[in-house]
């Protein structure tokens, strides 16, 4: 008979999260893993498989937090110009919150990572061509509804919003001003104008 999970997987996930978000993958261990989740390695290995699984897993659970989780709107198959634009703003907010030091985990990878490991690389582009397949059917609505102009490319445009993206996660990470990272939002939202 299989042994029952003695730990929750969504929660011991987070503390993941949290762990390769302030250290980052190669700086985080197998044993602080172990010790942060308090899970064993034996109910690691288990239920998210070797390190890498397990830091791609919480990739895609720090991406659901940051983005479903704060704007549930924008991911709607019917979401339009103001939920495109409220998650940008939202997005921005945040990065000139508390975290904002740590930066984006999912830009610190593409940084840290990617270059050097295939799997995670595409990890990393698989959670940029969903975000930009999420804008590009916001922009497609917003272009139907007549809120931005026909000549709108919707997928180059979301490309390049979440591109902007990218770029002010590293900006915030720098410690750049609120102000600055505001003219910096506007400047992205004017694009849609």
């Amino acid at each position: 008979m299989a042994r029952e999970r003695e730990f929750d997987p969504t929660q011991a996930l987070d503390q993941a999260v949290a762990l390769f978000w302030e250290r980052g993958y190669r700086e985080t261990s197998m044993e602080d893993l172990v010790e942060t989740t308090g899970v064993s390695r034996y109910g690691i290995y288990g239920t998210f498989g070797n390190k890498r699984e397990l830091f791609i897993a919480a990739l895609r659970r720090y991406a659901h937090v940051m983005a479903v989780d704060t704007r549930p709107g924008l991911f709607r198959p019917d979401a339009g110009l103001a939920d495109l634009k409220g998650f940008f703003r939202a997005m921005l907010d945040r990065a000139t919150g508390p975290e904002a030091q740590r930066g984006c985990m999912i830009c610190n990878t593409a940084i840290e990572i990617a270059p050097h490991d295939e799997n995670i690389a595409a990890a990393v582009r698989g959670l940029f061509d969903e975000l930009t397949s999420v804008f590009t059917t916001a922009l497609e609505n917003a272009r139907a509804a007549g809120d931005v102009g026909k000549q709108l490319d919707p997928k180059t445009t979301a490309e390049v919003l979440v591109g902007l993206l990218q770029g002010a996660a590293v900006f915030a990470r720098t410690g750049t001003s609120k102000a600055r990272l505001k003219r910096y939002g506007d400047s992205a939202m004017a694009i849609l104008e």
